[in-house]
């Protein structure tokens, strides 16, 4: 059902006869997901200041119409908003950025809203928790998480996810290159000199970041455990492909950075290891 009906939507399988929508550089495709992502994430990011500026006594709302709205589902449509201006900022990033740094690997799916089933998946029911939470148990909320944690976590690590792309330029992709292109190089400055994988760090990070947003704390742990078991995967998989492309340069760099996601280890030793 999930691949079917949402995910194709995310991919567009039923728009293929409008020429605009037909391929995944087509327009109209980057014209949606921009208006769609802008527009939702710009009203939730305006409904979070009215509901700060409440909160501060700086504005007085009324909620007469509305008497369901307690004090803790006020915290609770904060962290909402603040969540989900989040995930459209993330999304309209990913393509912008790459369209500035590597336009000609720009598409429709350079968004990543069509990630993958899992992902969507994973917001689905993170959603669930969420909602389930603010009608039901209100008052189950950590709600210290969002400013204190989650809302810091998600804008550094969105920083950091930019600037790995956008230092890496043209020698990023959302995919992992198995043939090296000629303007593929090792990059290693900037953000590069911290972390090998920046762009991993700050998706890690972000990933987890969201669930300290809406105060998720079953899907905080499992937001941890999904994206460590992915990223160890990604990871050890890229590095391969690095070995390949640059067998002398990237055990050296290796030695001089640091992974950034904790319990990651490089394959760089474990090779040399059983070379010897």
């Amino acid at each position: 059902i999930l691949k079917n009906g949402i995910q194709s939507k995310l991919d567009f399988e039923d728009w293929s006869e409008y020429p605009q929508f037909s391929t995944k550089k087509g327009l109209g495709r980057v014209a949606l997901l921009t208006f769609c992502l802008a527009v939702t994430g710009t009203l939730h990011l305006l409904v979070g200041i009215l509901i700060t500026l409440e909160r501060c006594n700086l504005l007085e709302m009324q909620s007469t119409g509305a008497p369901w709205i307690d004090e803790n589902r006020w915290i609770l449509l904060w962290q909402w908003c603040a969540y989900m201006a989040a995930v459209c900022s993330f999304h309209l990033l990913e393509f912008f950025v790459t369209v500035l740094c590597n336009p000609t690997q720009a598409t429709s799916d350079s968004f990543l809203v069509n990630h993958s089933i899992t992902y969507t998946l994973a917001a689905l029911t993170s959603w669930s928790e969420f909602w389930v939470r603010f009608w039901f148990f209100p008052s189950w909320n950590l709600a210290i998480m969002s400013p204190l944690f989650g809302l810091p976590m998600v804008m550094i690590s969105q920083t950091i996810r930019s600037l790995a792309m956008g230092t890496a330029g043209e020698s990023f992709n959302h995919i992992i290159q198995t043939r090296r292109k000629e303007n593929h190089v090792l990059v290693t400055h900037g953000i590069y000199k911290v972390f090998r994988h920046p762009s991993y760090v700050g998706f890690f990070y972000w990933s987890i970041g969201t669930q300290f947003l809406l105060g998720n704390v079953l899907h905080s742990i499992l937001f941890t455990v999904a994206s460590w078991g992915f990223f160890n995967r990604r990871i050890a998989y890229e590095e391969e492909s690095l070995v390949h492309h640059f067998p002398n340069d990237y055990p050296e760099y290796v030695s001089r950075t640091w992974m950034g996601i904790p319990f990651i280890k490089s394959i760089v030793g474990s090779n040399e290891r059983k070379r010897d």
